[in-house]
């Protein structure tokens, strides 16, 4: 599908019409022309353009009712009127509509390409500029991290970037998959055009081919105007499909549709549009499994497989967890409005041995209540005691940093000895409950009791 821009011209003279397709097609534009306003309507409810050239008379008709009529029903395309015989009143009402520009027929070659060059342009320009506006008021942490599968994630995502091959990101809640498809958006070639997320568990399953696709006036219920979806909104840039693993079985057969023609069809439309739009999704649950399980459609997985990305858990990365924290302690305190308070040493190590269930989200919510309720810097003491259980090995950490010359590696192993040994005192040696206590799977607490040396066997009583 071609990037190229596409014009619409509105005009009931066809002389006009040709004219302006002369001028713009060599260009490298793509041109559709109507010569009545209901017509010109009706497409625009079906196409993605981004520019209208209209005519303020259209015999019977009137072009700023028609751009009146765009707006009211939310087709935000910016338009150029044209006119030969129209008044000076008529000229700014257009204008103070909202329309981008007026050229007095009759008008040169040059003067058409270049108004349409600057026209788009300048809506583009408004569409990122909100966009950065709306990223910066609910900006997030970036992919932080020196563990190996981060460095690899990174070399991996500045591969598949530059390409429009659709990406499956797994991993459990919380480890930023969405952060990892606006890394990919970011550096691929189509960075200066929208990212428009969609949180697929969150929209009703009746109300879900709407939300993706669009409807039309009066498709349903409640359906009073027209209605951009998300892929339209997305065209030329990058859709983001958080939890598609919730998406239900009707609305994965749309999307599949989407995805081999590159079209979509509105709620009540009797037509279809192309969309050119790069898909990355994502899900917390094994699609494969799904597959198996009849719950996700075998032909969409492998359309959206082709290149699968995993976001790890942070306990697989514990050791990024002091780099974490400190690039989190900076965003936190901007998004706050407070001085940025140093975290003491002798956090880092209790703060990694914790198994983080709800990972880097989990993490986050953590240090915000630390930063809040500390004073000047955050110690030790300040760490919730459902991260640090008080059972005294807190303390012990601290006397062992204390007396001893440990690296950071040495002294959370140490900890983390400890923690377990603790655990297995209060618990009376119950794997199931020390597991859940820690919020970790029995297996992994089984490889952590064989890494430390503690029997198995071994009755804490």
């Amino acid at each position: 599908m071609s990037s190229k821009s596409h014009v619409i011209i509105v005009d009931d003279e066809v002389n006009i019409c040709r004219s302006v397709k002369a001028c713009l097609i060599p260009e490298g534009y793509q041109v559709s022309d109507f010569n009545t306003a209901a017509s010109a309507f009706e497409s625009m409810l079906t196409t993605a353009y981004d520019c209208a050239i209209i005519d303020i008379r259209l015999g019977e008709d009137s072009g700023i009712k028609l751009f009146e009529q765009m707006r009211g029903d939310g087709i935000d395309i910016p338009a150029i009127f044209i006119s030969g015989n129209a008044s000076l009143d008529e000229a700014v009402q257009s204008l103070k509509l909202g329309a981008y520009d007026f050229i007095e027929k009759p008008f040169g070659a040059d003067k058409l390409t270049v108004t349409v060059k600057n026209c788009i342009e300048y809506h583009q320009l408004k569409v990122r500029v909100k966009d950065l506006q709306d990223a910066e008021s609910s900006s997030k942490p970036l992919l932080v991290g020196d563990h190996q599968s981060m460095v690899q994630l990174r070399k991996d995502i500045a591969k598949v970037a530059k390409t429009d091959a659709a990406i499956l990101i797994s991993g459990e809640s919380g480890t930023g998959k969405e952060l990892i498809a606006q890394s990919i958006h970011q550096q691929s070639g189509r960075s200066d055009q929208r990212f428009i997320k969609v949180n697929c568990s969150s929209i009703p399953e009746n109300l879900i081919d709407s939300a993706l696709f669009g409807h039309v006036k009066g498709a349903f219920t409640g359906a009073e105007q027209h209605k951009k979806g998300f892929f339209e909104m997305a065209d030329k840039g990058t859709i983001f499909l958080d939890e598609i693993g919730d998406m239900p079985l009707v609305a994965q057969t749309s999307l599949l549709r989407v995805l081999e023609n590159a079209e979509i069809q509105k709620v009540g439309a009797d037509r279809v549009q192309k969309v050119n739009v790069r898909v990355l999704a994502a899900s917390h649950k094994n699609l494969k499994q799904q597959v198996e399980q009849g719950l996700f459609r075998a032909d969409l997985f492998y359309r959206i497989n082709v290149i699968p990305l995993q976001s790890p858990a942070l306990r697989e990365r514990a050791s990024d967890i002091p780099l974490l924290a400190h690039h989190l302690v900076e965003y936190l305190a901007k998004r706050h409005g407070f001085a940025v308070k140093p975290i003491d040493k002798a956090c880092y190590p209790i703060l990694s041995q914790y198994a983080w269930p709800g990972n880097v989200r989990e993490l986050i919510n953590t240090l915000e209540r630390m930063l809040i309720m500390s004073d000047e810097r955050v110690l030790v003491d300040d760490i919730p005691l459902e991260i640090a259980p008080d059972t005294g090995v807190k303390n012990q950490a601290i006397t062992s940093v204390n007396e001893q010359d440990l690296t950071l590696k040495q002294f959370r192993s140490l900890w983390e000895r400890e923690l377990l040994i603790e655990k297995l005192k209060q618990f009376k040696g119950n794997i199931t409950h020390v597991a859940k206590s820690l919020g970790i799977d029995r297996t992994y607490l089984h490889k952590k009791l064989a890494q430390f040396d503690i029997s198995r066997d071994q009755r804490f009583k």
